[in-house]
């Protein structure tokens, strides 16, 4: 039987991309990205290899989600997530001795990741693999790499919102009686915002960035009323302890976090995610906010649909403030 080995090289020249293959010995050098995935096209055709469906998202998924794995596949995740790019040459023990793991964590990660074993994952990531974005002209590194990330984090979140988590919030703030919003430190200045547009469109609503005050106003709620929760970590001991006695008198709970698995987020009755979850040393960093940011936009936009009245009232809410602003 003949054996044939494909083996692609990444490398990096002067802001254009070559790509190396080798196929049954001959090499053969491809210089931008459309004659690479011509490439991939030919030998997919040709080899009968198929590609993975509704897995474009593996590598985003594994960077919001790797701090919930076991300290092994941290490990490995660590290490993918710091070499997406060449770990797409890796065989599955390669990868293993790289990373210092062992092939059977990187199974285990794979089938956590939803793929049904490495080869299949590693199609997933070469699909999701992107460009670098270029650096923005006339602008400092500093200034390219926050306006880079934050573009990043708002196209992530695109890819990570689920319109029908965003249909069932709009639904359950559109039914509330009254809303109550949560968030300490700079999730709290999210709040405010979220509080904003409520206001907006006359929609009764409450921000309480005081653990005190919260707790205090969770007495007079009741199944009839919406919380809404805002962590980015998702385990923030006071947001965790006023979900909970908002839940226990029957309020519906509504989170807005940067991870979807943390203790706050197991207690949702709806979740909403965004992308680019914070450290203890980055809380409160633009690129996780402008994530959360647009998620609000999105779930307002929701919510305008359910009654015609909300347009009515985000007219008369901008007329009434208009002397003021002349």
């Amino acid at each position: 039987m003949k054996i044939i080995f494909i083996t692609f090289t990444l490398s990096c020249k002067k802001n254009h991309q070559y790509f190396l293959t080798r196929l049954n010995g001959s090499e053969k050098l491809l210089e931008n990205v459309d004659q690479q995935r011509q490439t991939e096209a030919r030998l997919q055709k040709e080899y009968n290899v198929s590609l993975p469906t509704g897995k474009e998202n593996v590598l985003l998924t594994l960077r919001q989600d790797m701090h919930a794995y076991s300290p092994a596949l941290q490990k490995l995740g660590e290490y993918i997530v710091d070499h997406a790019h060449e770990m797409l040459y890796l065989t599955i023990t390669e990868l293993a001795r790289e990373s210092a793991t062992s092939e059977a964590t990187v199974t285990r990660l794979c089938r956590q990741l939803g793929c049904k074993g490495y080869t299949e994952f590693r199609m997933a990531l070469a699909l999701e693999a992107q460009p670098a974005v270029p650096a923005v002209a006339g602008k400092s590194d500093e200034a390219s790499e926050l306006i880079e990330e934050c573009i990043n984090a708002l196209r992530d979140t695109g890819r990570l919102v689920d319109d029908d988590a965003l249909e069932q919030a709009a639904v359950r703030m559109h039914r509330a009686r009254r809303i109550a919003l949560f968030g300490v430190a700079a999730s709290a200045t999210v709040g405010e915002y979220f509080h904003y547009k409520l206001l907006r469109l006359g929609k009764p609503a409450q921000m309480f960035s005081d653990a005190h005050r919260a707790a205090m106003n969770c007495v007079s709620l009741g199944p009839e009323d919406l919380v809404i929760a805002i962590s980015s970590s998702g385990s923030t001991r006071d947001v965790i302890y006023i979900a909970e006695q908002a839940q226990q008198r029957g309020c519906p709970l509504l989170v807005l976090s940067n991870t979807s698995r943390s203790p706050l987020a197991q207690l949702a009755d709806s979740l909403l995610v965004a992308a680019k979850p914070e450290g203890p040393f980055t809380a409160g960093a633009l690129n996780s906010k402008v994530g959360v940011m647009l998620l609000i936009e999105l779930v307002i936009m929701k919510l305008m649909k359910c009654d015609p009245r909300y347009q009515q009232a985000s007219h008369e809410t901008a007329s009434i403030t208009l002397p003021m602003l002349l």
